[in-house]
Order: structure tokens, then C-alpha cells, then sequence
């Protein structure tokens, strides 16, 4: 695949990489492979990519049988002008359809970004940084795992089998992690943690940039989402100087 041209390639491969999309069946729509996803919208000023559950999933059968609809190919062009913060009128229709069906489905969004390739500053860490190369995989073994990571969640994680990482340390414990939740073979999405009584010291900032470093290395984009009600995590982004590429919304 050639080099990525525009927003609407960006939007794709960010949902492909946060949920799996693949070609739809004959109602000329793409269908999202992660089957807590009823359907999804990524939209930005110059662009949008619908996508919806499974073929036979509860958020297709609820649209083909609700009234109205039609082809369900028809869905991504509703006419409605990009307003961050709003939601997609289709998604809206699609969760209406859902309750209608006796199925009820939530509905949520925040922004999405993208890393510029090198970060306009450095960003120190206030602690110690691990880093997920052999010698801090080695030193994560050490660490106390913790208690919002599940054991075989947290071994894969300092194993490096779930991707690069970076983590703040204090007494033996981390106190920040940016790790990578999701990937494909062109790009990768940041996750981010800190625990509640290390948050507003600058160390969320430092774990991504620090992780960012490491994620570039064979990837061609890095992407960074959150939720609307996320202040905090919408906070580093800019702090970050990250790229703002649009929303994404999901119906579950």
C-alpha cells in the first residue's frame, strides 16, 4: 500500500486499527471487524468512513428491519456538515434502531489525533522512565504489577509481546504507562494511565512522547483518541502538540 494521501485513508486506518475493517457485503458498506461494535463513524472537516458490525450483527438486522433505511450503502452520505462534539445523525438513527428493536445500544465519541513525526519539544519525566528495549523489559519484571492490569494482561505487556511501551516508576511501582492498545502493520494507537495521585505532575506528557519514540520505529502514523468527557487525556494531547484529525463515534 502506497503512501497515505489524505483524511479519509488516516480515518480508515485508524478505525482499522482501533477496531479491524474489512470490505462490506452487498449493501456497499464497511464492515468492522470487532464484534462490540455495532457501528462506527470516523469524520473529520474533509471527510468520513462509515463502518458497521458484522454481517448478521445485531446493529445490521436492527437496520434492515427498521422502517425507513433503505440501503443501508446509502447511510454514509446523510448530508450532515462535520461539528466536532456532535454526534453523526446516522449513528444516531442506528441506536434509535437498535431501541426500537428492543436492543438498546450506546452511543460515544471523542476526538482523534495524529503524532507529528518528531515532537516540536522534549518532554522530561518528573521519575524514572522504563522503556519497553531488553533492559527495561527486564526491569518490569521487578515492578508490582498494577491492580487495573489483570496478571496475564500485565505479563504480555512487560513482555513487549502487546507492543512498545513506557512507563514512569516510583518505590518499584509504575505510576504511568503508555502502551499500545491496538496496532496494525502501518500504524499504532497510544493508550495512556496514570493512577490517580501521580495525575498533574507533567508524567502522562513525558510516557507518550517517550512511547511515541519508540512506536515510530516501522510505523508510517501513530494515532491518539480519546473520549469527550476525557479532559485529562485530551489535555496531554494538546499538550503534546498533537495533530487533531476529527472524531470517532461508535454505537455498541
Amino acid at each position: 500500500m502506497g503512501r497515505i494521501s489524505g483524511e479519509e485513508e488516516l480515518l480508515a486506518l485508524e478505525v482499522d486499527v482501533i477496531h479491524g475493517l474489512g470490505p462490506g457485503g452487498g449493501d456497499g458498506s464497511s464492515r468492522v471487524t470487532d464484534p462490540s461494535v455495532r457501528a462506527v463513524v470516523a469524520w473529520s472537516p474533509g471527510a468520513r468512513v462509515l463502518a458497521l458490525g458484522a454481517e448478521g450483527s445485531r446493529g445490521s438486522r436492527a437496520l434492515r428491519d427498521a422502517d425507513g433505511f433503505g440501503d443501508l450503502g446509502d447511510l454514509g452520505d446523510a448530508g450532515q456538515a462535520y461539528a466536532p462534539g456532535e454526534p453523526p445523525e446516522v449513528l444516531v438513527r442506528i441506536a434509535a434502531a437498535c431501541a426500537a428493536a428492543g436492543d438498546p445500544a450506546s452511543l460515544r465519541g471523542g476526538p482523534c489525533f495524529t503524532f507529528p513525526e518528531r515532537l516540536g519539544a522534549d518532554f522530561p519525566s518528573p521519575l524514572p522512565l522504563l522503556l519497553s528495549d531488553a533492559e527495561g523489559r527486564s526491569a518490569a519484571r521487578e515492578l508490582a504489577r498494577p491492580d487495573n492490569w489483570q496478571p496475564g494482561e500485565w505479563a504480555e505487556l512487560i513482555s513487549g509481546a502487546a507492543g512498545e511501551w513506557a512507563m514512569a516508576v516510583r518505590d518499584g511501582s509504575p505510576v504511568s504507562i503508555c502502551h499500545t492498545p491496538a496496532a496494525n502493520g502501518r500504524a499504532a494507537e497510544a493508550g495512556i494511565w496514570t493512577r490517580a495521585d501521580f495525575r498533574g505532575r507533567g508524567l502522562a506528557p513525558a510516557a507518550v512522547a517517550a512511547w511515541s519514540r519508540r512506536a515510530r520505529l516501522g510505523k508510517e502514523v501513530l494515532f491518539y483518541s480519546t473520549t469527550a468527557d476525557n479532559h485529562a487525556s485530551r489535555s496531554v494531547a494538546r499538550t503534546l502538540g498533537l495533530a487533531p484529525l476529527g472524531w470517532i463515534w461508535t454505537v455498541r
